[in-house]
């Protein structure tokens, strides 16, 4: 297992206390796939993107658990180690291409400064990694003359790729990398995506609210919930046979060219708050299927298939569920 997180807890420090933002995540990614974590806003998902890459806020730390990389636990790495692997075996793609890119420099200063810096190249090699990269993104060469502005939004994320592979890493985490995209741009850079980890055989954490571009890009699924994993697993087994109930919500939350579209229904509530998390499954006020040990008493990740795992106490009755949370009432007495 390339990655492979273990008991992963996060705190930010607030006014209002401690916010546990990843409190007690599981999670493995294999070499050479894409592994998808879906959840709504709020559950954790950008903050496990950056305390992967120990990119953390100042009022954010890392406060517990494993993070094994390539055999090394890079939780409890010093910043002077961590340094050589961030960008060359693990690389970040950001939300907004923008946070990645320095406006005020055209994006062949940019490539250069991390090739040569970074990647210790000369400047003669440098360029002409810089182009091969531009090329791979299905950008022109030429563009590297270019500011930022210069580009359209899906230009500007394919620029951020090439800047995320231009040390070759073997794992990249991209947060959010299509959100701000119209949905014909959106393919295309997933397309891009899947290409470069196909050719380059790179594992990729895709970090995503969206369950069709889990579908269309990624081989496995974490979904996350109130900073765990509730349910991780293949995508078609996950996606067509869920079993957790928020999994199943999120199924039905989401448009179906071949459904009935008057039958989209949201899940009704707002995770709860992360200072003071309830007692029992963090779902179970939004569930529709909880009952008094689901209040009373934490659910663990079981396996309920060779490689798929939930963390519920009705997992075994997934397939009656899964007909119920088909019916919009379910959700809307919920």
């Amino acid at each position: 297992m390339l990655l492979s997180v273990r008991g992963l807890r996060v705190n930010y420090a607030s006014r209002a206390g401690v916010v546990r933002a990843v409190d007690g995540m599981d999670l493995d990614v294999p070499a050479g796939s894409i592994t998808g974590l879906v959840g709504e806003s709020g559950c954790g998902k950008s903050t496990l993107g950056r305390s992967l890459m120990r990119v953390l806020p100042e009022a954010g730390r890392i406060a517990g658990g494993q993070v094994m990389f390539e055999g090394r636990d890079i939780a409890a790495l010093g910043e002077a180690a961590m340094r050589a692997i961030r960008w060359r075996r693990l690389a970040f793609i950001p939300q907004t291409a923008m946070n990645a890119l320095d406006p005020v420099q055209r994006l062949r200063a940019q490539m250069l400064e991390v090739l040569t810096e970074r990647g210790g190249l000369r400047r003669t090699a440098a360029l002409a990694r810089a182009v091969e990269l531009f090329r791979m993104v299905g950008l022109d060469p030429v563009r590297l003359a270019d500011f930022p502005h210069q580009f359209s939004g899906g230009m500007r994320q394919r620029a951020s790729i090439a800047l995320a592979l231009a040390l070759a890493p073997v794992l990249v985490i991209a947060d959010e990398p299509v959100t701000a995209l119209d949905v014909i741009v959106q393919r295309q850079v997933l397309d891009v995506l899947r290409d470069l980890q196909s050719r380059l055989n790179l594992a990729m954490i895709l970090v995503t609210h969206d369950m069709a571009v889990v579908a269309y890009a990624c081989d496995r699924v974490a979904v996350m919930y109130a900073g765990r994993v509730v349910e991780a697993g293949p995508v078609a087994d996950v996606l067509e046979r869920p079993l957790h109930p928020y999994t199943m919500g999120l199924t039905h939350a989401f448009p179906d060219v071949h459904g009935d579209m008057a039958a989209l229904v949201p899940i009704e509530g707002s995770p709860p708050s992360l200072i003071d998390p309830p007692p029992g499954c963090r779902f179970a006020a939004r569930c529709p299927f909880a009952q008094a040990r689901c209040v009373a008493h934490d659910p663990a990740a079981l396996a309920y298939a060779s490689d798929h795992v939930a963390a519920c106490w009705r997992a075994d009755e997934a397939a009656e569920l899964r007909g119920l949370a088909a019916t919009p009432s379910t959700w809307i007495a919920a």
